[in-house]
């Protein structure tokens, strides 16, 4: 098998070699891994899917999540809803509590959410987010959060804990079937916090 030259910028090309030392490889074994991986991310999508992935598994690592398919959620879901709506709710609060936890550790603030939404985006069900300021505060749109009403439901709370734990007054929240969720935020004086 041939080889051949390429051209990377001098300062990454130190850091590969470090990490790759580090962890026992060659520098052509990881090259080549490399360039596997971004072959495969190129079919299935573009270059930043890459590093959607990347980003994406040190959440699930540092939060230990466990991936299971959108039918199986939306269904015990809806099943735990029929049994006892209160305490699922609890637990979703649970959740958005949890999250932001986490998210705090990591950023500061809603516009860093969103940058941490934007490298991951391509690889989570959430399909947008869309953000408008107007007089009256903020109204944030969530597509792609569910299916049935309860799943989206409780996506919507989850979301809406996140929001309250960064200091935001949720005024209205609206969760329909098909996982759109808009929430009313008031806008915070200089002496709110």
């Amino acid at each position: 098998m041939g080889r051949i030259n390429i051209a990377a910028d001098e300062k990454l090309v130190k850091e590969l070699e470090q990490e790759a030392k580090k962890k026992g490889y060659t520098m052509y074994a990881v090259t080549n891994l490399a360039i596997q991986a971004m072959v495969e991310a190129l079919r299935e999508g573009n270059a930043e899917t890459l590093l959607s992935l990347i980003e994406y598994y040190k959440i699930v690592k540092d939060l230990e999540l466990i991936p299971v398919t959108t039918w199986y959620l939306e269904n015990l879901i809806r099943i735990a809803y029929e049994h006892d709506s209160n305490r699922v709710t609890e637990i979703c609060e649970s959740a958005g509590i949890q999250l932001a936890s986490y998210l705090k550790t990591k950023v500061t603030g809603l516009n860093d959410i969103i940058n941490i939404y934007d490298k991951i985006r391509t690889i989570l069900p959430v399909k947008d987010v869309f953000l408008k300021q107007d007089e009256d505060g903020i109204v944030i749109r969530i597509t792609g959060s569910g299916f049935g009403l309860e799943s989206t439901t409780c996506a919507s709370v989850i979301f809406r804990k996140i929001l309250e734990e960064y200091g935001f007054r949720v005024n209205q929240v609206s969760a329909t079937p098909g996982g759109i969720i808009v929430y009313k935020i008031a806008l915070l004086s200089a002496k709110e916090p």
